[in-house]
């Protein structure tokens, strides 16, 4: 037994204090016990959100817009007389960027002209007509050279579903225009050859001066550099007097036509994402602006970084911790030709969030956040 010290007064006293006091300190632990619950309460709210949030909206800040960048270089050699293309300026498909002397392609045309003039004289007066319909049979190669290039590049595009079907069959439709037009060209070219009479048709001298004629056409054509789309001229210091060797890159052109943004998402994130699902984004070049896009297509595989050699065992490195990085993946995000146009630079970098259900109340959350992340993205 504990002896109590003092008089029966001062233990009585010192009983009432302690029972003053203990109400006091109930009610404090009891706030503290209520915030350290609420706070609990909201950690694990979040946390089942972002679960559920990382399914069915999920994010990335891994985005950068993606297009084609094409070297310009010149099919022809020469001094560079005149610089059309302004640095970083929207440029048509099909206008001249620079252009070349053509002075010695005018005077090599100008021969060729002749030879075939000379080579003629004997078969009568139908020359002409036949260097008219070379130059339609020329001008009719060359469109559909150029359609073959473009249609090329657009069914590319629509296998990646980077464009539609439509563009695919517009292209279609150029090409077929295109080599009908070769057709009747060569057609209008074999009515003249036949008006200069047999011996003309299988003159050899005529043919060879036929085949220099066709080649002096369009080197002349190609001392003008032309755009192949819609797009911008970068990363060039070209100046009149230099000189222009074939086949040597002379400027940077970046097609304005097939952009897209390439975003990395972490793999745990893929499960509900599906070709068509509804994307928004925002560029760190255009803070506070959120625009629309679709899922293009999702890669199936990435490089891992993994080595092996044949005739050795293959090499796994450890993994410390129990927790593990996430891989990412390339999602393709199709852009229409009238979003954000004018603020998508190649190599921008994007944040994008995919809505994978219609009408969701989960979407709602997604767009509010997007939107926040757009003002974050100048600041960060």
């Amino acid at each position: 037994m504990t002896e109590q010290k003092g008089t029966p007064e001062e233990v009585s006293a010192s009983e009432k204090a302690k029972a003053e006091s203990n109400p006091a300190e109930d009610k404090k632990n009891s706030k503290i016990r209520k915030a350290t619950n609420i706070i609990l309460i909201v950690v694990s709210f979040l946390f089942v959100f972002h679960l559920i949030a990382d399914r069915f909206i999920p994010s990335t800040d891994l985005g950068r817009i993606r297009g084609y960048v094409v070297p310009i270089s010149p099919q022809v050699s020469g001094e560079i007389v005149e610089i059309l293309a302004t640095p970083n300026t929207l440029i048509r498909a099909g206008d001249v960027l620079a252009k070349i002397d053509a002075t010695d392609y005018e005077i090599a045309l100008n021969q060729a002209e002749q030879s075939l003039k000379k080579a003629g004289q004997n078969v009568g007066a139908q020359t002409a007509n036949v260097t008219a319909a070379q130059a339609k049979v020329t001008n009719a190669v060359a469109n559909y050279k150029n359609a073959q290039v473009q249609s090329k590049r657009i069914f590319t595009m629509v296998d990646k579903q980077v464009m539609s079907q439509a563009d695919a069959d517009n292209a279609r439709a150029e090409l077929t225009k295109a080599e009908a037009g070769v057709a009747s060209a060569k057609a209008d070219l074999a009515k003249a050859e036949e008006r200069l009479g047999a011996e003309g048709e299988n003159n050899t001298n005529v043919k060879s001066a036929l085949l220099s004629l066709e080649q002096a056409q369009l080197n002349l054509q190609r001392t003008s550099i032309t755009a192949p789309t819609d797009g911008v001229a970068s990363n060039f210091r070209l100046k009149e007097g230099i000189y222009a060797s074939a086949g040597q890159p002379i400027m940077t052109f970046i097609s304005s036509e097939d952009v897209w943004i390439e975003a990395y998402f972490r793999e745990n994130s893929l499960g509900n994402i599906t070709a068509g699902d509804e994307v928004e984004f925002a560029l760190d070049y255009a803070p506070g602006q959120v625009f629309k896009a679709k899922v293009g297509s999702i890669d199936y595989g990435i490089d891992w970084g993994q080595s092996e050699q044949t005739g050795k065992l293959a090499q796994i490195s450890g993994q410390t911790g129990w927790l593990r990085q996430s891989q990412r993946f390339p999602v393709t995000i199709v852009l229409s030709k009238d979003e954000a146009v004018g603020l998508r630079r190649v190599g921008g970098q994007a944040d994008v969030i995919v809505y994978t259900k219609d009408n969701s109340i989960i979407n709602l959350f997604g767009r509010a956040w997007i939107r926040v992340v757009s003002w974050f993205s100048y600041v960060r």
